[in-house]
């Protein structure tokens, strides 16, 4: 087009003296210079006038490029040293400077996730979030800010690296979103935090999800496996687990007050995912007899056990096939085989729902539906008839509230 004047580039790492020069220099065409020294700086030199400028540019969506610009200053009339100052101010760099006393550290910003966790999230959740910050955070980023951790990339990713030979990959995957959890959460706040979290150098770790499920052919030596355990509670437990697929943390923290036999129902209360209400086969209920048959002392919780917490904490029994977590896949297995979708196995397992529609359901009007009953009776079937293994079911409709308590409830102080 006539009259407009062309525009030309490059990068280079300014002084004061090129910027004097190019403030003088009468040039015929528009003149972006990006200084090398100083990302986010360029100086723009026109016909009449030469000016300081911050850019951002980055990629959103699904790679779109996004380029903002911001005038700074007369280059004429602001020295380079206070241009590239204010560029840093603007690019969220002022905290790269440890000694700088306003520079938000890892400690505080985690309390504050955390907090934001205990409110927002189910309190299993916070519990591991804590356990992760304990263990692997805290000893390593103490005296850390955010900004020292934005400006290290590669020492977050040497850290991640370390943490995968000490504690495996999927832990060290773990601790590293924890901690981009942390940076993104605090920004929303802190914005003169740079746009780039700390594990954006992070190589993560390839996992894929453990195949702990049995063949049909080894029920039979679960089985034999099983009725070699001393403990009563442990036997009564591992076979719970296996008919229910509920997590083997949530189950040891089941007590007697969950159990309601005149709804046939068996509430979560302590989940990851919230908990959740998990309907009753005749099976389960005789797992559960089992349970109330092992407890001697008179204790609140199904399970109990000597130690802190009064209720069983180790769950692993290494002569069986499949203990413990891997008695879910072996759960999820039975139900695919007859024939429970998907929504409803997340249903029983007490997994988080997925999609819109699904977050307005209400659960305790599904748990005790008679599908989702049908569904559990099923798998249950399935399961117990791999093993050969008939356990007596107690009367789960009873005539009165009170016999429902003597048929399964121990006696409770």
């Amino acid at each position: 087009m006539p009259g407009k004047m062309k525009l030309r580039k490059s990068t280079e790492k300014l002084n004061q003296g090129r910027v004097n020069i190019l403030c003088l220099w009468a040039a015929e065409m528009s003149y972006v210079v990006r200084d090398s020294g100083q990302p986010g700086l360029e100086l723009h030199k026109g016909k009449t006038r030469t000016t300081f400028h911050f850019y951002d540019e980055r990629r959103v969506g699904h790679g779109e490029r996004v380029y903002t610009s911001k005038r700074i200053g007369d280059a004429a009339k602001m020295r380079l040293a206070e241009a590239r100052k204010v560029a840093r101010k603007l690019g969220g760099r002022d905290q790269s400077d440890p000694s700088k006393r306003n520079a938000i550290k890892f400690p505080e910003a985690f309390a504050e996730y955390l907090d934001y966790l205990k409110h927002e999230k189910s309190a299993r959740w916070h519990y591991n979030v804590e356990g992760l910050g304990r263990l692997y955070l805290s000893p390593k980023f103490a005296k850390w800010s955010l900004a020292e951790m934005s400006a290290g990339p590669k020492a977050i990713k040497e850290w991640h690296k370390a943490l995968t030979t000490k504690a495996g990959g999927t832990s060290a995957n773990h601790a590293a979103r924890v901690l981009r959890a942390t940076y993104r959460f605090a920004k929303k706040e802190h914005r003169e935090l740079p746009y780039h979290d700390p594990t954006s150098s992070v190589r993560w770790n390839k996992t894929k999800p453990r195949q702990a499920g049995m063949r049909d052919d080894q029920f039979p030596k679960w089985r034999a496996k099983w009725e070699l355990i001393e403990s009563p509670t442990r036997r009564a437990f591992a076979l719970l687990g296996i008919l229910t697929g509920i997590r083997p943390g949530a189950l040891s923290r089941l007590r007697w007050a969950d159990i309601d036999c005149r709804t046939r129902s068996i509430t979560i209360r302590t989940d990851k995912t919230g908990g959740g209400m998990v309907p009753m086969s005749a099976a389960i209920a005789g797992a559960l007899r089992l349970a109330r048959d092992a407890g001697k002392d008179k204790s609140e919780w199904v399970f109990p056990a000597r130690g802190r917490t009064g209720h069983l904490m180790q769950f692993a029994e290494p002569t069986l096939p499949a203990f413990g977590h891997a008695l879910r896949h072996v759960f999820r297995d039975a139900a695919l085989a007859v024939g429970v979708d998907e929504f409803q196995t997340r249903l029983l397992q007490t997994h988080s729902l997925r999609g819109v529609s699904a977050e307005y359901l209400t659960r305790a009007v599904i748990s005790s539906g008679p599908s989702l009953r049908a569904s559990q009776a099923k798998i249950s079937r399935r399961i117990m008839s791999l093993l050969h293994l008939t356990v007596s079911a107690p009367a789960l409709v009873p005539d009165s509230p009170q016999d429902a308590e003597k048929a399964l409830l121990p006696a409770l102080p």
